[in-house]
């Protein structure tokens, strides 16, 4: 069985991997496990009810898992009520995350192609210079630690999702520089891989939570620049407006506010290619005609699935 089969009320049997576990205490100050189990198909919220101290502290994240029990319907999502849990200790942890929807090699051919959307020769060289020295993290890891597109090779599949709608937004404002936006896109969030440890299970790095991934980016931009003797350019200074205004909002984390229409757009197909990867993962583990659990990064909305043409 795997976690995206776990449709209804129904006996579970499953290998996963712990990728987040909380203890607690009830009311009777008796120890919990509040779980987040994930494979290759989806990830699964999960509790573990009536435990001892001593079981307690056989689990942990990153440990591979099999699961017994029962799941439920709990605030419109399911749930997973464990009966028993045992450590797989020989297992891949590799073989038990999710993956971008493409192959390595798919997202680089793609990306090769909308380097060629870039067509002012510093800009072109400053992109290709910073995905040279990257280039074996940009492909493998997650574009965040949760919300949208946490999982490996989510950073470039988020980035390649934008340009893709980037390009058809350039065709509506011709006024628009492409080659400025399709940098801007595959540049915007590369700082992640300093500001987070690694593609499975990242979590903050020291450097991610002293300065985030805007700043060590723009720093990026700065240095990859001076060495291509580049950093006087116009083009490189918009680069890298484009990538501190990325978040939109100065209370975000950006240091200062979008004032070119190229980083409007970057900003604004960075919120849109969340909010629709959020959007689809509640629809995903939402039966038609109900409403999923909220999500508190879209405001705590609930979000509804509609039926299809033949249930209505």
């Amino acid at each position: 069985m795997r976690i995206n089969e776990i449709t209804q009320e129904q006996k579970v049997n499953i290998k996963c991997l712990i990728s987040k576990c909380d203890k607690g205490k009830t009311v009777k100050d008796t120890p919990y496990l509040s779980l987040i189990l994930e494979d290759a198909t989806g990830v699964l919220d999960a509790k573990f009810w009536n435990l001892t101290n001593e079981q307690i502290e056989q689990y942990k994240a990153g440990q591979v898992v099999e699961v017994i029990g029962d799941s439920i319907i709990h605030r419109n999502a399911v749930q997973l009520r464990v009966r028993k849990m045992t450590v797989l200790e020989d297992e891949d942890i590799s073989n038990y995350v999710r993956l971008a929807p493409m192959t390595r090699t798919e997202m680089e051919e793609e990306v090769k192609i909308l380097m060629n959307e870039i067509t002012n020769t510093n800009l072109y060289c400053v992109v290709e210079e910073v995905l040279e020295e990257t280039k074996d993290l940009f492909y493998t890891y997650p574009a965040a630690t949760r919300n949208h597109h946490n999982f490996v090779g989510g950073l470039a599949y988020h980035s390649i999702s934008m340009a893709r709608v980037g390009l058809d937004i350039c065709r509506q404002y011709p006024f628009l520089d492409k080659g400025l936006l399709v940098a801007g896109i595959l540049m915007h969030d590369i700082g992640k891989i300093d500001e987070l440890s690694g593609p499975i299970l990242p979590e903050y790095t020291n450097e991610g939570n002293l300065l985030g991934h805007i700043s060590i980016m723009n720093n990026r931009l700065d240095r990859v620049a001076e060495k291509l003797g580049v950093n006087d350019k116009e083009c490189v200074l918009l680069l890298k407006h484009m990538v501190l205004a990325h978040h939109g909002k100065m209370e975000f984390g950006s240091p200062v506010l979008p004032m070119i229409p190229e980083a409007e757009v970057l900003t604004l197909l960075d919120n849109l290619d969340a909010r629709m990867y959020m959007m689809k993962q509640s629809l995903d583990t939402t039966q038609p005609g109900h409403f999923g659990p909220r999500v508190f990064a879209l405001e705590g909305r609930m979000i509804y699935h509609r039926k299809g043409e033949a249930e209505e």
